[in-house]
């Protein structure tokens, strides 16, 4: 009988109970949202604003109280939690006759105001709560109105984290959570009161009503624990709305997964903000320079070397590194700690010309590592008082005075590194000392182990500083793919490299090059990250793409027009006696390197007599100009034989440039170029950050005919470039066929 009381007690107005709690929790999101808020609430308004819901709704779990005494309780109740959490002490006046009786009606107004004063302006904050907390909780009585609620607040809920920097996930789940449930409520409580019979019945089996709704509920949220994390397929308003106004959206995936700026823009271009990378971006071709160059190169601008696990900032080293004044045609002085040098260099000229207004703004001024001296400025208002060279870091910065504007034009020269494998793998895997190199070197204390283990793997048969380097640039660059997009939703940890090494393992070249990075200062090697610009495009190239690689520039002199899309990050690695030699390990990308020449023994030709060879050059004067003249008409002759069928001499040209002989992996990756080349001419083109897949699918997306030959030639071609072992001569002659096939077709 004691049972059956207690569990009527129990049971007795269950759903005004659970609705009391659910719209508590209900409305204690909002509170949540404005805590989150930049200084709109104080936290005390906050805390008082949230025990004012826990008074409310503890005293309506007790519906069976006269709706007075339930209001009385908690007016008592919100009043004592101002009084306490305001720290009040009551004002009043002792009374000792009639007097004081008569005095205190004249003072009743100032000794009021005098108590009300201690819990003002928080007194209208609680009293606000109470009546919403009231209203809504009558507003959730009916199903319909409940819809509405949860509607319109997970809208607002959604548009507020849409556009802005909030993150208010958790709170719109809780709102759907509370919203489901009373609805829930809402169903059973009509069901009682529309068929008392049946609900008794019911009542007398809890379990058999609660645990199916319970079990339901669980699975589904269990089943959305275990689905895969997906890409979102809709864009978001926020986005959508800054791309309407042709504006760039900045923040990425609020910070879940992954980093959430990228280099301050969401387009591709010169980051000027690198304290936290990843995200996605959009490629912008916009052009930002002309460069006119004796020496294909990579255009650097600065370097980072204090890695947070977020992203680089500049370290107090950096911060602090002297600032040299540089005056035009003199050398600048370079870091003492590569003097003496045993690193041979190349000069590279460049002159570079600045395209447009919008990016005249850049820190520094950009040329090939390492700048020797600014040979001239020009432009309106730019003089040299605004260059300071910073020879620790590599940097020419411009730092103007009032004015002074970006230079449209600058001359410069530099002296590029030759980098002699031979001699750098002399230089052993430990450093002789790290002095002067701490910040090359310094790690967070955060970085997961499990990224020095890889690195230690991947170098393990490296026994010297230069292969272990090596190691880690083509396990870079073989391992993971490009993408400007890459699957945030699979990022978990903390560490941006630990991330992408480990869970995203896919990316662009801020991931590449900040991995080689920290890996190679877990393996203690000097490193720091750069950022630039690649060398960008030739047009002169682009129309010789016909013509054999060996007639073109080996240096690669000419003028590169660079666009927003060439912006780029690469790695430095410090060797001991030769300085700073720049590393390449992003998927599809090539540094410009120059090696050391190899020297080629001739025999000379046996010395004659000035007397004997002027006498010989009397007599032969006219048969030489006669053999001169008929070896030039056949030379044009048979150039133009060649020329009219160069197409039928690749394909079984075994030879690669310089004569030397070709695998047939090699044979296969210069088929598809040269077939890419042919390509662009009948209008399947290759954009410039496009992979091999990337463009083929582009190709097939555009003639459904194309799929099944590209996808074998796709097969061959990334084993043959990628793989480490060799295609057989079967695959290399259906290759070749396919290839033939397609530029008769094309």
């Amino acid at each position: 009988m004691e049972q059956r009381l207690w569990q009527r007690l129990l049971l007795q107005d269950w759903h005004d109970r659970l609705t009391a709690i659910l719209t508590g929790l209900f409305l204690l999101q909002f509170v949540q949202w404005i805590h989150k808020e930049d200084q709109v609430w104080l936290p005390e308004t906050v805390a008082i604003v949230k025990l004012t819901l826990l008074v409310v709704f503890v005293v309506e779990l007790f519906p069976r109280l006269h709706w007075g005494l339930r209001r009385l309780l908690q007016a008592i109740g919100i009043f004592y939690v101002l009084g306490t959490m305001l720290d009040y002490v009551p004002v009043g006046r002792q009374f000792h006759s009639i007097r004081d009786f008569s005095a205190f009606a004249v003072d009743l107004g100032q000794l009021f105001r005098a108590n009300f004063m201690q819990l003002d302006p928080f007194v209208w904050f609680a009293l606000t709560a109470w009546l919403l907390s009231l209203f809504t909780f009558w507003w959730m009585k009916a199903k319909w109105r409940i819809m509405v609620a949860l509607i319109l607040s997970v809208g607002a809920f959604a548009f507020r984290d849409s556009f802005s920097f909030l993150v208010l996930w958790l709170q719109v789940a809780i709102l759907i959570f509370c919203g489901l449930f009373l609805l829930i409520i809402r169903h059973f409580a009509g069901l009682k009161k529309r068929n008392p019979a049946g609900w008794a019945h019911l009542s007398d089996y809890p379990l058999n009503v609660s645990l199916p709704i319970v079990f339901l509920v669980s699975l589904v949220v269990f089943i959305g624990t275990l689905a895969p994390d997906v890409r979102a397929l809709v864009t978001d308003p926020y986005t959508m709305w800054k791309n309407i106004r042709g504006e760039q959206i900045t923040f990425f995936n609020k910070g879940f997964g992954t980093s959430s700026v990228l280099g301050g823009e969401s387009s591709s271009g010169y980051s000027r903000n690198d304290s936290t990378l990843g995200g996605e971006f959009s490629f912008d071709f916009t052009p930002v320079m002309s460069i006119s160059t004796s020496h294909r190169s990579y255009w650097r601008g600065e370097t980072r070397s204090l890695y947070t696990g977020k992203g680089w900032i500049a370290s107090d080293v950096e911060r602090r590194t002297p600032l040299v004044p540089v005056a035009a045609e003199t050398s600048l002085p370079q870091d003492t700690r590569l003097a003496p040098t045993l690193a041979k260099t190349v000069d590279v000229t460049q002159t570079v010309t600045v395209l447009g207004e919008a990016e005249q703004d850049y820190p520094v001024l950009f040329g090939a590592y390492a700048i020797d001296k600014v040979t001239a400025l020009g432009g309106t208002n730019t003089n040299m008082a605004s260059l300071q060279w910073a020879a620790r870091l590599g940097e020419l910065r411009w730092v103007p005075n009032g004015r002074q504007a970006y230079p449209q034009t600058y001359m410069i020269t530099s002296k590029v590194p030759i980098v002699d494998e031979a001699e750098l793998r002399k230089v052993p895997a430990e450093l002789p000392t790290r002095a002067g190199l701490e910040e090359n070197l310094f790690l967070p204390e955060t970085l997961p182990n499990r990224v020095r283990e890889l690195a230690q793997q991947v170098t393990a048969s490296g026994t010297n500083m230069y292969d272990k380097v090596k190691l880690l640039e083509r396990y870079l660059s073989a391992t993971f793919p490009y993408t400007n997009t890459p699957d945030l939703s699979k990022g978990r940890s903390r560490d941006f490299v630990d991330r992408f090494l480990f869970e995203v393992k896919e990316g662009y070249c801020d991931y590449y090059s900040t991995a080689m990075a920290v890996m190679a200062r877990s393996l203690g090697i000097p490193a720091r990250w750069v950022k630039g610009y690649t060398p960008g495009a030739n047009a002169m190239a682009e129309d010789m793409l016909s013509f054999p690689e060996e007639l073109l520039d080996p240096d690669g002199a000419g003028e590169y027009t660079v666009r927003n899309s060439d912006a780029h990050s690469w790695v430095e690695i410090y060797f001991p006696g030769y300085g700073w030699i720049p590393f390449e390990p992003t998927a599809g990308f090539a540094l410009p390197i120059f090696a050391p020449e190899v020297e080629i023994s001739t025999e000379l030709l046996p010395a004659t007599s000035g007397e004997t060879s002027s006498e010989a050059a009397d007599e032969s004067v006219m048969p030489r100009a006669i053999g001169w003249g008929a070896g030039a008409i056949a030379a044009a002759i048979l150039l133009a034989f060649l020329w009219a069928n160069r197409h039928s001499f690749r394909k079984f040209r075994p030879f690669g440039p310089l004569g030397r002989q070709l695998d047939s992996n090699q044979r296969a990756v210069l088929e598809f170029e040269r077939l890419i080349r042919f390509a662009k001419r009948k209008g399947y083109s290759r954009k410039e950050h496009e992979t091999a897949r990337e463009m083929a699918n582009r190709w097939i997306d555009k003639d459904k005919w194309l799929q099944k030959d590209l996808d074998s030639l796709l097969f061959v071609f990334e084993k043959a470039k990628y793989s480490s072992s060799r295609i057989t001569d079967e695959e290399l002659s259906s290759f070749s066929r396919i290839v033939s096939k397609l530029r008769e077709e094309m």
